[in-house]
């Protein structure tokens, strides 16, 4: 979890400093060598100018000569903790029954003082599974369909939307960029520093992550820098290299784009450029094993999405950042290419991606049901209820006979 809450806190904050509340980063009030989690630094010069190819990797969300809008660090996570929380969730009220059951078996004069002690013990399991998943949830479930960052090109400002709901404003001229390699991936971390050149006063990671070369995150480095510090060919260079725009920022994604935006995270190489995703798709057999977590993570995304509501900026920002209307730059309104699915297209197209997820949901379920049965074959007492007939039972709507 250390990155998939990485420097930010959850919106809510029991004391001041909550770890187990809070996982990941406390870097705020800390020397950055002190700071937990980074095991190695590779600075990045904002003055440099970088001779690799630019690389939005599908993180675009408005795109104009005035500002760039992109996604959050987790945005290709989102559902996990709400997908992770369901299982869980079950798990501990399952563990929290099982107890109580047999707590209540041994007891023989049932009582107001046993029944206080189970009550008791119920909500102590309760606490103990459910306290610390709340923090985390709070960033999936009630809040804004994405955390938006935005880097306005010309007061050079970047205004960050955190989990707790604030948004930080930061100076361009005055952060730290440096790629962080923690324990499982590696990100593009962006610091200030206090007067002393060591104390951190504010951090945010940028929307691009992966694990595999460190050249895949200086493209995406070199994409933000060239459109902050590059003159007006440099601009067109930055437009020219977006091909998608998600536009997150005025309507919520539907059942389709979250099946696409969960696949990038796994059948794509994302160290490769992802706006092209026809070259950079990879299939494995061994990926047939993770489908139950695939399954498990759609629902989780679909309910966050269905739960969750549209970030706006202040009136200050929104006033900061205008827009002329003829500027040419101005990607939302004439979309780039690879934006297929928000073009008039046929309806078999859009009946066909709908039929097509609603099988894949349903194979995923199956697969799960049947590693499931595998496990409980295994047993060596007792009668195990088969998943994949219980699960057929219900699709194949033997339930209404």
């Amino acid at each position: 979890m250390s990155g998939y809450v990485v420097d930010m806190e959850g919106r809510f904050r029991l004391t001041k400093k909550p770890p187990f509340l809070t996982p990941g980063y406390q870097a705020v009030g800390q020397k950055l060598d002190d700071v937990k989690g980074i095991r190695k630094r590779v600075l990045l010069e904002k003055d440099t100018t970088y001779d690799v190819p630019l690389q939005p990797q599908q993180t675009v969300v408005q795109f104009n000569s005035t500002y760039l809008e992109t996604t959050g660090r987790n945005e290709r996570r989102r559902g996990d903790a709400v997908g992770w929380g369901l299982a869980l969730g079950f798990v501990g009220l399952s563990v929290s029954n099982g107890i109580i059951f047999a707590i209540m078996r041994f007891i023989t004069d049932f009582n107001i003082v046993y029944l206080s002690v189970c009550l008791i013990l119920a909500f102590s399991m309760i606490l103990l599974f459910f306290v610390p998943l709340i923090n985390v949830l709070s960033t999936e479930l009630l809040t804004t369909w994405h955390y938006p960052i935005r880097f306005n090109r010309k007061t050079r400002k970047v205004y960050v939307r955190q989990y707790n709901r604030k948004v930080e404003v930061y100076n361009w001229d005055e952060l730290t960029f440096f790629i962080a390699y923690i324990s499982e991936d590696r990100d593009i971390r962006a610091v200030t520093f206090d007067k002393d050149g060591e104390t951190v006063t504010g951090m945010f990671a940028l929307a691009f992550q992966n694990n595999v070369i460190d050249q895949s995150l200086i493209s995406y480095f070199e994409f933000i820098r060239r459109y902050m510090e590059g003159d007006d060919q440099q601009l067109k260079e930055v437009k020219e290299a977006i091909r998608y725009i998600y536009p997150i920022h005025k309507k919520r994604e539907t059942p389709l784009m979250s099946f696409k935006r969960l696949i990038l995270n796994v059948l794509y190489y994302s160290h490769e450029n992802i706006e092209y995703p026809e070259r950079t798709f990879r299939f494995y057999p061994v990926t047939l094993v993770i489908l139950p977590l695939l399954a498990l993570r759609y629902v989780g995304r679909v309910i966050s999405m269905l739960t969750s509501y549209q970030h706006c900026f202040s009136r200050q920002i929104e006033a900061e950042c205008q827009i002329d209307p003829n500027d040419p730059y101005d990607l939302n309104k004439n979309l780039p290419e690879g934006n297929l699915e928000q073009r008039n297209q046929p309806i078999w197209k859009t009946v066909s991606y709908s039929v097509g997820i609603a099988i894949a949901t349903i194979a995923m379920l199956f697969v799960g049901a049947f590693i499931i049965d595998m496990m409980g074959a295994v047993r060596p007492h007792g009668d195990y209820p088969s998943m994949v007939g219980k699960l057929w039972y219900v699709v194949s709507l033997g339930w209404l006979f």
